[in-house]
């Protein structure tokens, strides 16, 4: 029986990263709060996505711009006018994201990837199939538009 992966560092940087777009949203609904939280919540958003949907460096590029977004984020928080709640709520959104983005780039290589199911074909060819499993040939068949009914015979256009 295969072992399961550790799904625990996936939930380590979506915790955070929903939390932040939670808590950036939210900044802006109260007093206080600076006027780019809604923006900064959808980039936190995209980084979950990107997180999830990313490999390789391309992960790590997507947890680096999250905590670059986390800094700026912050940044907006200290700089706006007034002491409301706000202002603290969207300040806890930017520690967020900085440690959501901090933990993409360190847990890169242990987060789980897309499944196979979403490559296209020919990268699942290239990449094998150990089990030789004929019912995912036909199917590999039907979705590069060979008709399994029909005879192998020659076309002749």
């Amino acid at each position: 029986m295969a072992e399961q992966p550790d799904r625990r560092p996936l939930w380590m940087v979506l915790l955070p990263l929903l939390g932040a777009a939670a808590a950036l949203w939210g900044s802006t609904r109260l007093d206080g709060g600076p006027g780019s939280g809604t923006g900064l919540a959808l980039v936190a958003l995209a980084g979950a996505g990107g997180a999830i949907a990313v490999g390789g460096w391309g992960r790590r590029v997507v947890g680096a711009l999250v905590a670059v977004a986390g800094l700026l984020a912050g940044w907006r928080a200290l700089a706006a006018d007034g002491a409301g709640a706000g202002r603290w709520v969207a300040l806890l959104g930017a520690v967020l994201l900085v440690v959501a983005g901090v933990l993409v780039v360190r847990l890169a290589t242990r987060l789980p990837t897309m499944g196979a199911r979403y490559a296209s074909p020919a990268a699942r060819r290239a990449s094998g199939d150990p089990d030789g499993d004929p019912d995912k040939d036909l199917w590999d068949g039907l979705s590069e538009g060979r008709d399994p009914t029909a005879a192998e015979v020659e076309d002749e256009r």
